[in-house]
């Protein structure tokens, strides 16, 4: 089984690739390989609407590259810029981080907080979540206050910076599970450390997605067609840099 995490954008150096690549092959069931992908195109980081704009097409023209080799995809991005685009232009399983975070925090919880990395990011999420019908689900977005480039810096700045955020919240019962709202907070590992403490589920989109893409194309799932219909290849040919059909 291959999966590949697209990276959607540019802001992450060869050695924080290698590191992510790091985590997600250590996660993987064995017999799973993974690949984290990149692209030269598209935002440092997603921290506006503007960005995540532009990250959603930046990784398209990849994905349609690679789909052959892979089982699953998974966005490397919480925000799951582009998914509608990604599962009409490929076959194979297409996972939003998300989307599946939502789904599982509604399964672990009645009511659940999602962590964003800025006050800029609360509102993107806040739509993100009503877009994918969560909304009666979640509780608050709550901004940690760190740049997405500075999250994963200091792992007991941040622990500490997440306590402090969620702590209120959680001691008077207005919600039970916790979603890192970010994938570099994922990346960051505290999601055990973090429910240890806090004594409540810690859902890490990180995680989530990983076994999710294994999942699906282990037991030969995908989504549907009828929902994502392919868009006509001669069409888009031109986006996709291919050459003309002769």
């Amino acid at each position: 089984m291959r999966i590949a995490y697209i990276v959607p954008g540019v802001g992450l150096d060869n050695e924080e690739l290698i590191r992510r690549q790091e985590i997600l092959r250590s996660l993987a069931f064995k017999g799973t390989e993974v690949d984290v992908v990149s692209v030269d195109e598209g935002p440092y980081t997603i921290e506006s609407g503007f960005e995540e704009e532009y990250a959603a097409v930046s990784y398209l023209r990849k994905l349609y590259e690679v789909e052959d080799y892979y089982d699953a995809f998974i966005i490397g991005c919480f925000g799951d810029p582009g998914l509608r685009a990604a599962r009409e232009l490929v076959s194979k399983p297409v996972v939003g981080p998300g989307e599946a975070s939502y789904a599982i925090a509604s399964l672990l919880s009645r009511k659940f907080i999602v962590l964003t990395p800025l006050k800029s990011t609360v509102t993107i999420t806040w739509d993100q979540i009503n877009m994918y019908g969560y909304t009666g689900k979640v509780y608050d977005v709550i901004p940690i206050d760190i740049k997405v480039a500075d999250i994963q810096r200091d792992r007991e700045e941040l622990l500490k910076f997440i306590k402090n955020s969620v702590k209120d919240v959680l001691s008077e019962g207005k919600a039970e599970a916790i979603v890192l709202g970010c994938m570099s907070m994922g990346f960051s590992m505290v999601d055990l450390d973090l429910s240890k403490d806090l004594h409540v589920p810690v859902v890490n989109p990180v995680k989530i997605s990983l076994k999710l893409a294994e999942v699906l194309a282990y037991i030969h799932l995908t989504h549907s067609k009828l929902s994502y219909p392919t868009p006509p290849l001669d069409k888009i040919r031109h986006l996709l840099h291919l050459k003309p059909n002769i």
